[in-house]
């Protein structure tokens, strides 16, 4: 890395504080002098994902993944250095040379040509006859004129390859264009060419080896949750809507920008009213997300016509764990909100349905924008909502009615994370049906939920491995975290670096045991880190962040620096002799009388050596 690059992170990091970074990802709560929240990277219950102010990193005690505000993003985002330099450089007002190639990465380029792609789009909406019509549609919709500037709705022209000869003309190449999804490269293998809109080809016989994605569409542009531009989603209109076997929507493919599964409509715009309201409004489309922010609702995302996957929700449950639901009444049972809505609630998400008498909220919005948040606050909660629904139109009192019932509630109620909600539901379903609750459970426990593989979703991103540490490793940490957090008590400590399992360990221990008596507290760990690797400053971060979880007097910490030397002296010990046997064992195989009377005086003295110690403590 260039002295140059590092003065530019060190110029981000003074500007930009850990907590409001990562405060836009995940709730944060005060703990001491530092803050907590639930992992974002895996599945916990309690909070043991923790961040220090004071050393601006952050750590997941419960993981061990952990590293500072470049770290996080990149982790949480899934993008590379290079990229996450650029996000943190924008939100700091920090001007990145265009030359650093580190900087200059391919998927730069990529996002450079969405958002100009974005920009043509939104000229042709404004500039062009087609346009405007498509303009006053908007309008006729309900859309105010700050509301289509805000969301950078556009307008693709019919031509087929307008967009891609206007990008060529930027600079850019086609396998670029096609990579983020603009462009079609044309089959000539095809029996049947693609459908032109305009009725003919373009002079010149074959229309060229690519064509435009989005033709005759109202086009919105999709952002991630920074608000880089990475997709698009088009709304067939004009004389080509009137064409059979034309798809009314039109989104961007899967792109190494664009991942459906885990992208929400909206999510830039909504992320901190999500957070501060603790709850996230769900919409299927594109114009019900946008009138909802139109009428007041800025805590609302939309699924893009898809349903939520595992992805998703693991998204939302950084900001918040309430979800408000809209669907109606016959969508309610369908597969796929069913399937959305179990995924929910074995999140442990709070789930609830916002029940409509129009189709869609932006016909809602559209006749009376107050009735929309009116109907949010109103929202039932999804059990007392799935009760309604199995019972409005089954015979609870006949054989197959009831069986219908069962058939949507124990499914319904065996998804609940808490088993103590389960254990109510059960009650008042039995109360319902007159029927014995044990009977009832026997049935919910012969019930398989289905996972996201089964129907095609994608699996949990969390990472399903904990790194687990030896105790040998974690007893060095302590000892060293110790040693570093309260370095006046070194003198009196007699280990040595050669002691150390963990040879980072035993570097950072060399170098504090020389500056030891030289230098005094904070000056002596500013002289340590000049000292080491890049990696093993960050280390010695981590280490103190360990120990400072727990606040102990003076006399606690003597204690605990002794007990840990002791215990690392047993255990190492311990693991000798251990091996030893293993040793003596293939001696003996082997008949190698001269190595085994070696290892059999090791094994007599450190089994000496270990009861010494033990008698000592012992007295």
């Amino acid at each position: 890395m260039t002295k140059a690059l590092d003065g530019v992170i060190d110029q981000i990091k003074q500007k930009l504080d850990i907590l409001e970074v990562l405060g836009e990802y995940i709730k944060l709560t005060k703990a001491g002098r530092n803050h907590k929240a639930k992992c974002p990277f895996h599945a916990e219950r309690s909070a043991s994902f923790m961040v220090s102010p004071e050393r601006q990193i952050w750590h997941c005690f419960g993981c061990g993944l952990g590293g500072d505000i470049f770290g996080f993003v990149m982790k949480i985002e899934g993008v590379e250095f290079g990229d996450a330099l650029r996000l943190l450089a924008r939100r700091a007002g920090v001007t990145l040379k265009k030359q650093d190639p580190q900087v200059q990465s391919q998927k730069k380029r990529l996002y450079d040509i969405c958002e100009l792609a974005a920009k043509f789009f939104e000229t042709q909406l404004h500039k062009t006859a087609a346009g405007k019509k498509a303009y006053e549609y908007l309008a006729e919709r309900g859309m105010k004129a700050q509301t289509i500037k805000d969301w950078r709705l556009g307008w693709a022209h019919d031509d087929w390859r307008a967009l891609g000869d206007f990008l060529k003309s930027r600079g850019y190449k086609e396998d670029e264009i096609e990579t983020v999804g603009l462009i079609i490269k044309k089959d000539y293998n095809s029996p049947q060419p693609p459908i032109n809109l305009r009725g003919g080809e373009r002079s010149g016989g074959a229309l060229g080896h690519y064509y435009d994605r989005f033709r005759s569409r109202i086009i919105f542009p999709i952002a991630d949750s920074q608000g880089q531009v990475i997709a698009f989603g088009g709304r067939i209109f004009g004389e080509a809507a009137k064409k059979e076997d034309v798809a009314k929507y039109l989104n961007s493919p899967q792109t190494p920008l664009y991942d459906k599964s885990s992208v929400l409509y909206g999510l830039n715009k909504a992320k901190n009213d999500i957070r501060v309201k603790d709850q996230c409004v769900i919409v299927e489309g594109y114009m019900d997300l946008i009138m909802s922010h139109q009428a007041g609702i800025a805590n609302a995302v939309a699924s893009s016509g898809t349903a939520l996957t595992e992805n998703h929700l693991a998204i939302i449950g950084r900001y918040a764990k309430t979800l408000a639901m809209a669907f109606d009444s016959d969508e309610a049972g369908g597969m796929a909100t069913r399937r959305s809505i179990d995924l929910a609630l074995r999140r442990d998400f709070n789930v609830k349905v916002i029940l409509m008498d129009e189709k869609d909220p932006a016909d809602i919005v559209k006749k009376d924008p107050a009735e929309w948040p009116k109907l949010i606050e109103n929202a039932q909660s999804i059990m007392d909502f799935y009760f309604t629904y199995a019972f409005a139109k089954r015979d609870a009192k006949s054989v197959e009615g009831k069986r219908e019932i069962r058939k949507i509630l124990l499914t319904a109620i065996k998804s609940i994370a808490s088993k103590t909600e389960q254990g109510e539901w059960i009650n008042e379903l039995a109360r319902r049906l007159r029927a014995d609750e044990r009977d009832l459970l026997a049935d919910m426990k012969k019930i398989k939920l289905e996972t996201p593989e089964d129907y095609g979703g994608a699996p949990n991103s969390e990472p399903a491995q904990i790194i687990a540490k030896s105790r040998l490793e974690g007893l060095e940490e302590r000892f060293l975290g110790l040693c570093l957090s309260h370095p006046k008590h070194f003198s009196e400590i007699t280990a040595d670096e050669s002691d150390f399992h963990n040879d980072d360990l035993a570097q950072i221990f060399k170098g504090l045991k020389k500056l030891s008596g030289k230098k005094e507290g904070n000056e002596l760990l500013v002289s340590l880190r000049k000292e080491l690797k890049p990696e093993l400053q960050i280390k010695i971060d981590y280490l103190i962040f360990q120990i400072e979880q727990h606040e102990r007097d003076e006399k606690d910490i003597i204690a605990e620096i002794a007990s840990c030397i002791l215990e690392l002296k047993l255990l190492r010990l311990r693991n000798k002799l251990t091996a030893l046997s293993f040793d003596i064992k293939d001696a003996q195989q082997g008949k190698d009388k001269n190595k085994l009377g070696k290892l059999l005086k090791q094994f007599d003295q450190t089994s000496s050596d270990l009861n010494s110690i033990t008698n000592t403590d012992a007295r």
